[in-house]
């Protein structure tokens, strides 16, 4: 994710550099200008921070995250169960439902 994060920030930053003449590019650029007090090394942030990846190595930090996942439509209001919410893998962990397409499961 981080490598991903890396060049499209690049490509981004580097389109809105060279338009700077559309007055959306400034505006833009002006949005992920990070001010003078927070920066460290960096000058701006396309992405938002609170994204990272995390290796996962045991099973209570598996059941905490997967729990995560599943309940996340539950707590946003968009279903009252995780199992309804369609793009769910709650059906397949909790009931082993062979309706939702084949993964594998998490160890």
């Amino acid at each position: 994710m981080q490598e991903l994060e890396d060049r499209t920030a690049l490509f981004i930053l580097k389109n809105l550099r060279e338009n700077l003449s559309y007055a959306w590019c400034q505006k833009m650029l002006a949005r992920v200008t990070l001010p003078p007090t927070v920066h460290h090394h960096a000058h701006f942030r396309v992405w938002q921070r609170r994204f990272y990846d995390m290796s996962i190595w045991g099973s209570k930090k598996r059941d905490e995250k997967l729990n995560y996942m599943h309940n996340n439509p539950v707590k946003r209001g968009l279903v009252k169960h995780p199992g309804d919410w369609p793009w769910s893998s709650w059906r397949f962990y909790f009931w082993n439902d062979a309706s939702v397409p084949a993964m594998d499961t998490v160890l």
